[in-house]
């Protein structure tokens, strides 16, 4: 029925264009915000699917970061160990330059023993950093305690080859000193293949699936959570439409009702 006080059509016409306006701002707000999920209400249980899996991606985040420190802490302990290795070949070709009397004046052997002294010291202040930076690992089955033995059995080879030592040049005991620093050689390449082993088998791998468990549930929390542009835009195409059309059939209704008036005038 059409009439001047009370215009049903009217009435329809406003309470659809609010609506379509509601369905334009919220198509625009996701497109804003890059988010399809901007509020509770938007999707309760995707809400709290999206939080859970949000937990998760910072619960893995956290653990890998606790990872790459002990793998850079590990790094560290193999740059001190390398470094240790390479002395105690020094060490070697000293003994073995020292052991050839025959070729050598005593005031080169006494050369050689003085530079034995200062890379004996050099060891103990790189056995020093390389043992402190065990504090950074946690290898199984008391690895930790095992590596440090092996840095501190090298060591004891290297001082007893210093000036007034066991082993130092003016004993002539060329033949202990060699297999001690053998032994010592042999000792730091074990610690070096225990930590290579802990990183390779331990915390690279663990990293590894870290990072594909993150990237899989960033997809499903983005699959949630973020907008479809392709879908969103075709929905803002229908909705400026649709308010176009609520406008034009709100004039319509209008125009119906002043009509009535101009028949009753």
């Amino acid at each position: 029925m059409i009439s001047p006080i009370s215009n049903a059509s009217t009435l329809s016409a406003v309470h659809q264009l609010f609506r379509n306006q509601n369905l334009l701002l919220e198509t625009m707000k996701r497109l804003a915000t890059g988010r399809r999920i901007n509020s509770g209400k938007d999707d309760p249980a995707g809400l709290i699917s999206s939080e859970r899996l949000a937990a998760d991606i910072r619960a893995l985040e956290a653990e890998s970061r606790a990872y790459q420190r002990v793998n850079s802490n590990a790094n560290i302990t193999e740059g001190h160990a390398s470094q240790l290795s390479a002395m105690y070949q020094d060490l070697h070709t000293l003994v073995l330059a020292g052991s050839n009397t025959g070729g050598m004046s005593d005031a080169e052997i006494a050369a050689n023993q003085m530079q034995i002294d200062n890379t004996v010291a050099s060891i103990g202040r790189f056995t020093e950093d390389a043992t402190a930076s065990l504090d950074g690992l946690n290898l199984p089955s008391g690895g930790n305690a095992d590596i440090e033995a092996l840095y501190n059995s090298s060591y004891a080879a290297a001082a007893s080859l210093r000036s007034g030592g066991g082993n130092d040049l003016s004993s002539g005991n060329y033949a202990v000193a060699l297999t001690a620093l053998e032994g010592a050689i042999g000792d730091i390449a074990t610690s070096r293949g225990m930590v290579g082993t802990y990183q390779k088998n331990v915390l690279e791998p663990q990293l590894w699936s870290n990072q594909i468990a993150i990237e899989n549930l960033s997809e499903s929390y983005s699959r949630i959570v973020d907008t479809d542009y392709a879908l969103e835009t075709s929905l803002l195409a229908q909705a400026q439409i649709l308010v176009k059309a609520s406008v034009l059939t709100l004039k319509i209704a209008n125009q119906q009702a002043a009509t009535v008036l101009q028949l009753l005038s």
